[in-house]
């Protein structure tokens, strides 16, 4: 019919396997639609979400979900097995739910003004119920692994802002499955009980600031060890000054007998040569004796020159004698200021020593003290342990044994401007390579012919023009 031989018809499934460049473009061509369709939404909500997290500070933590015990082998009471992630998904789901926020936002009340101050984007926080709203809008609860431990995580724009409510957020948790769960008058007892330890503790405290207070100590231990410190440095400087001091007055007692002696017999050491007056005078009566040695060589003792000479070294050892009592009298000043240093020290002991005199008692009486204190504590401890076991009644949840806080608040991850952008890089990589595999899958999916060469290998005639639409 119409010239076309009996060979005409579809190829076998052998011909035309392969795929070149050339129809990889092509098809991503035809199906650029189908790619801009799936990567465009995609890019734009992810994109959007990403920028709007830039910056922000997310901190995160743990809470430790107990569903049985040993000691308690109550579970399982109406013969059904348990279902850990039933059980787990509905916890993490209270977590985020509004009562847990209430709570939450009720610990966090006095804290608005500190939050506004650090974020100003948060000044309607203290209208209504918008702390709680913001509270579940950056809360985040998932199950770590095949464990029994929750996750909270909570992201603001600053770090402080997202430690204070993610901590609120998990003690307000723990506080829910507590004491939404049990017997009252068991809670009461115990609330009472905790109340009654807390108050022992604080009126121990009390009397111990009062003791050191009235000692003047801040930190017992620190300041006994700086005092004994101080002592023994006082001590020794106390040592050393009565060393020096009677050295000096044993050097002030022999250098005053030669004071009613000639001067020139004075004796000269090393502190004596320092005094640049003293050798001065010393070196000119010399000069001056030396001097009158050569004249008496040459004149007679009685002549005008010698005389003169006399005259000169008399007024000399004069001088001389003056200079040595100057220097014999500043010793005395030193030994003077030696022991005026003494005394200082000396009431600077004294006044440690009446500070110290009642460390022993006091110290006593501060370990008591601590002692009492520390089994208060645990005291405290344990009461607090057996609150968190009490049940509401038979219609509780019994295969929840205990929740307790695992971790304390801390920032997990920071989103910067950098990890931004590569994490948009690869979510528009990715999102893209989607795109194209879901063009590739669809053009597969597709029989339809688009291309003059495979109309000719089809229907083996010649084709003069492009097939551009296909009905």
């Amino acid at each position: 019919m119409l010239g076309i031989s009996p060979e005409t018809g579809l190829t076998t499934p052998g011909q035309n396997t392969g795929i070149t460049l050339r129809d990889v473009v092509f098809i991503l061509f035809r199906r650029r639609w189908v790619i801009l369709a799936i990567s465009l939404p995609i890019i734009l909500l992810g994109g959007t979400s990403l920028f709007r997290q830039t910056g922000s500070f997310t901190a995160s933590a743990r809470v430790l979900v107990e569903l049985q015990k040993v000691d308690l082998p109550r579970w399982d009471s109406t013969g059904r097995s348990i279902d850990y992630d039933r059980e787990l998904s509905t916890l993490y789901t209270i977590a985020m739910s509004n009562p847990v926020a209430l709570r939450a936002a009720v610990t966090l009340q006095d804290s608005v003004g500190v939050m506004i101050s650090l974020d100003d984007n948060l000044v309607d926080l203290a209208q209504d119920n918008n702390l709680s709203d913001f509270l579940l809008d950056g809360l985040d609860v998932s199950v770590i692994g095949e464990s029994n431990i929750l996750e909270f995580r909570f992201s603001s724009a600053d770090p402080r802002i997202s430690l204070m409510a993610v901590g609120a957020l998990r003690d307000a948790f723990v506080e829910y499955q507590i004491h939404g769960r049990k017997d009252k008058r068991a809670v009461q007892f115990y609330t009472e009980q905790m109340n009654g330890v807390r108050s022992q503790i604080d009126s121990l405290l009390a009397r111990r600031g009062q003791a050191l207070m009235e000692n003047q100590y801040i930190s017992l231990t620190k300041d006994l060890d700086h005092v004994s410190g101080t002592l023994a440095d006082l001590r020794n400087g106390l040592n050393k000054s009565w060393i020096d001091r009677k050295s000096l007055e044993s050097k002030f007692n022999q250098l005053s007998k030669y004071l009613e002696e000639d001067p020139r017999n004075f004796p000269i050491g090393f502190e004596e040569s320092r005094s640049q007056t003293l050798m001065y005078w010393r070196n000119q009566v010399s000069q001056h004796d030396d001097e009158l040695a050569r004249i008496l060589t040459v004149y007679t003792k009685d002549s005008d020159v010698a005389l003169r000479q006399q005259d000169l070294i008399r007024d000399s050892v004069e001088r001389l004698s003056q200079e040595e009592a100057g220097f014999v009298q500043s010793i005395q000043v030193e030994i003077q200021g030696l022991k005026a240093r003494e005394e200082a020290i000396r009431a600077q002991i004294d006044l440690l020593q009446a500070k110290t005199r009642n460390s022993p008692l006091l110290y006593q009486t501060v370990s008591l003290i601590d002692t009492e204190i520390e089994s208060l504590r645990g005291l405290f401890d344990d009461i607090q342990g057996k609150l968190g076991e009490v049940r509401l009644n038979e219609f509780a949840d019994e295969r929840v044994s205990n929740v307790m806080a695992l971790t304390s608040p801390q920032l997990s991850s920071i989103l910067s401007g950098s990890k931004t952008i590569i994490y948009f890089i690869l979510l528009v990589v990715f999102t893209i390579a989607l795109g194209i595999v879901a063009a590739f899958v669809l053009d597969g999916l597709d029989h339809r012919v688009y291309d003059p060469k495979d109309v000719e290998d089809h229907l083996k005639l010649p084709v003069f023009a492009s097939v551009t639409k296909v009905r």
